[in-house]
């Protein structure tokens, strides 16, 4: 495994795609303690105040570009198993990218696809971005968003090494996108069990508006969110957002 460590980056998925073109091997790292140009979904800006922890880690998985939101959600688990071992925290999983701790959220991810040239099709690459509040208070993000969202010391009551967290996460990571393409029951399985939106009343958002309201009922085989509307029909929710009503 190899890590670039710096002390601030505009954006660590900008500089990990840059080595990716470069041909940087899979399991490479971009790490930085601070982000000032941050994305999260739907290149919505995504604060990184210090004392989080804010990676990129280059994939180069046998999986094809449709696959993606797949790659999304073995992240979110590994990022789950690594909270779950270092700080013992009970993280559940929102569709599709966000960790969330008591019903704030904990930790956000964005996965982006990189085509490599003609010559190089084979080594397309995964890139997994990750943004945890670690050592971090709530009171370090901007007051709009510190109602919906909680830190690891928050909840823990003390700080932990962003270091062995960051090597927790990657090794989490890796292992369930391993999983993906071995076992992806076992895989969807264990996605199920730690759905946050299971059994609650949400609405699907697409940018500003509303499309569809119902009852959470889970993944399907694609990774897509399945929502129960209140005709009893199933809607597959692949792109937009789901929001707890």
């Amino acid at each position: 495994m190899r890590i670039e460590y710096y002390s601030e980056l505009d954006s660590t998925n900008r500089l990990a795609r840059e080595r990716a073109l470069q041909n940087a091997p899979s399991g490479t790292i971009i790490h930085a303690a601070r982000q000032s140009a941050g994305r999260g979904q739907y290149k919505r800006s995504f604060a990184s105040p210090p004392g989080g922890l804010y990676f990129s880690l280059i994939l180069r998985p046998d999986i094809s570009a449709q696959d993606i939101a797949m790659i999304t959600l073995a992240a979110g688990l590994g990022c789950r198993d690594a909270l779950a071992k270092q700080c013992g925290l009970a993280v559940r999983l929102k569709w599709p990218n966000d960790l969330y701790c008591k019903d704030r959220k904990l930790a956000g991810i964005l996965c982006e696809y990189c085509m490599m040239p003609d010559e190089q099709k084979e080594k397309a690459a995964v890139i997994v971005g990750a943004g945890l509040n670690v050592n971090s208070r709530v009171t370090d993000f901007p007051l709009e968003v510190q109602p919906i969202l909680t830190t690891v010391r928050e909840e823990c009551g003390k700080e932990y090494k962003v270091d062995e967290l960051l090597l927790a996460c990657a090794a989490g990571i890796e292992e369930r996108v391993a999983q993906l393409q071995l076992e992806r029951s076992r895989l969807l399985a264990d996605w199920q069990e730690a759905d946050y939106l299971a059994g609650r009343r949400i609405r699907h958002w697409v940018q500003d508006e509303l499309v569809a309201e119902g009852v959470g009922q889970g993944i399907d085989a694609q990774g897509r969110y399945r929502l129960q509307q209140d005709d009893g029909q199933i809607r597959s929710v692949l792109g937009g957002q789901l929001r707890p009503v």
